[in-house]
């Protein structure tokens, strides 16, 4: 019974799930059974039309399988059910009651396997969908009741058909979604959920609904943390998903404080193009300054407030956090390239407003780790030169360069990299792979993350998946890949973050 749980889940947020032929038939929507308060709420067509069907089916036919897009998802599912031996078909146990749409919820969010929720699909035909809980729990399921409606216990796990839709989840979210049929406030009740999802997109493939407040009210020490901490997450959180022929693209609203905190959501630099050609991760955002004096600020009321903050780097390393550190720092980028362990290397680069600050601040820190004694640190040997130094350790393959130069700051694992970080002979900007990637994330974003998929899958192999059966398995469904690229819009409380999937 957990695998089918694991594989109705599976279809509510894969990409091979949407292979389903769009019809006139529609189900109602799953929002009706999900009670108001729940932490996190998803759902997804499972049978889309139009553009979006086009689309779907297009990119499912560029990974492996033969056939249409719907006889190779077909075969998939077959294969995994067939897999698991638990005696379920795809095609005999599922396909013929499977709805168009499923959705999943959080009503009670808990340590390890003690959250409580649900999934909900869709069913068009309440018997089949009986019988297949009955032949997933294989008879050893034990039969109970509530509130009129049946369902079934097994391994921890209650399943059973609620006014037209499968409710697979733990007793507790079962009950919940019958105590919401039968009158009780549904999620589109609950006043967070309604202000937050006002404005997305009708034409849309899915979308997830998070409130980090709920989720983290749970967390251990969360009642600890600072006001400005838990204001961070106060308000819930919305994320779209849609394909085109390109791939799968997540849109979200960003607060102003996430996208500071986190390069991955906040605005795009300039500086991402002005990195490597060959890198294979790289990121950039502006004022690296404002990025770090967020997070100090973010945890100084659990740590005794800014001050105590401050003097304890003050007294660990001499420098003043607000002149040696932060008044210098502007943009920032990260790359990292190689395909082997051997030749793996990277850099971070920040842009310096004040060279004589970040030159004080090279200095101290060069000084403070002499001090430790436990490597050897010795003039700048970087190739291009700078004012630096350079650090040698017998159990690092590399050494590190930490240097200025060119108004820039470099922290450069590898020659290579400290060679490349500020004037390499060919610039992301150039690379046609990160070009395609970007111009299909659309023009309106400025570029703050990039991931290329195949030298990523290269140096896995190189570093021994080559041998791993599974890995094998698994690699053929990852090489259509060819980028994971994410961007910025807007400002303030109207940043806009979107990162997609493309597909070669």
């Amino acid at each position: 019974m957990r695998y089918l749980l694991a594989l109705l889940a599976a279809l509510s947020i894969s990409i091979v799930s949407f292979a389903g032929c769009g019809d006139d038939q529609t189900s109602s929507s799953p929002t009706s059974l999900v009670p108001a308060g729940s932490a996190v709420y998803g759902e997804v067509t499972l049978k889309p039309e139009g553009e979006q069907k086009q689309a779907v089916e297009s990119l499912i036919e560029k990974f492996p399988g033969s056939g249409n897009a719907q006889t190779r998802v077909k075969a998939l599912l077959e294969k995994l059910f067939e897999e698991e031996g638990e005696g379920l078909s795809y095609s005999k146990d599922v396909e013929p009651w499977l709805g168009d749409k499923a959705a999943f919820f959080v009503s009670r969010v808990g340590a390890g396997d003690e959250s409580d929720g649900a999934a909900l699909v869709a069913t068009e035909d309440e018997a089949k969908t009986e019988d297949a809980i009955e032949k997933a729990t294989q008879g050893k399921g034990r039969a109970a009741s509530y509130e009129g409606h049946d369902y079934t216990l097994a391994d921890g796990d209650a399943s059973g058909v609620v006014d037209g839709w499968l409710v697979a989840g733990s007793p507790a979210g079962f009950k919940a979604v019958v105590d919401t049929v039968e009158g009780g406030r549904t999620i589109q009740d609950d006043e967070r959920y309604s202000e937050a999802i006002d404005g997305i997109d009708d034409d849309r493939l899915g979308f997830l609904y998070l409130d980090m407040e709920k989720v983290l009210a749970s967390t251990p020490g969360f009642a600890m943390l600072g006001d400005q901490l838990r204001g961070v997450f106060k308000d819930p959180y919305v994320a779209t998903f849609d394909a085109d022929a390109d791939g799968v693209e997540f849109e979200a609203d960003v607060p102003e404080s996430i996208g500071t905190l986190f390069p991955f959501f906040g605005h795009g630099s300039d500086l991402v193009g002005e990195l490597p050609a060959d890198s294979w991760l790289a990121l950039a955002q502006p004022d690296l300054a404002k990025t770090i004096d967020g997070f100090v600020d973010l945890f100084a009321q659990a740590a005794g407030g800014r001050d105590a903050i401050e003097q304890q780097l003050r007294g660990a390393t001499g420098l003043d956090l607000d002149r040696d550190v932060l008044s210098w720092m502007g943009d920032f980028g990260v790359f990292v390239r190689g395909t082997s362990v051997d030749d793996l290397n990277g850099a971070l680069v920040v842009e310096t407003t004040d060279p004589s600050a970040s030159a004080r601040f090279i200095d101290r820190v060069r000084t403070l780790l002499r001090r430790q004694g436990e490597a050897r640190i010795g003039p700048l040997t970087a190739p291009g030169g700078g004012e630096g130094f350079s650090i040698h350790d017998a159990d690092v393959p590399a050494p590190l360069h930490l240097f200025q130069r060119d108004g820039r700051v470099v922290l450069a694992y590898g020659d290579d990299a400290a060679a490349d970080a500020l004037d390499p002979a060919q610039k992301l900007a150039d690379s046609s792979d990160f070009d395609a990637a970007a111009d299909s994330l659309g023009g309106g974003y400025d570029i703050s993350f990039y991931l290329a998929a195949a030298p990523v899958l290269e140096l896995a192999e190189s570093a021994g998946a080559a041998s791993d059966q599974d890995w094998q398995e698994v690699k053929p469904y990852l090489e259509p890949l060819a980028a994971l690229i994410g961007g910025t819009s807007g400002e303030g409380d109207a940043l806009r973050s979107a990162f997609k999937v493309t597909v070669k």
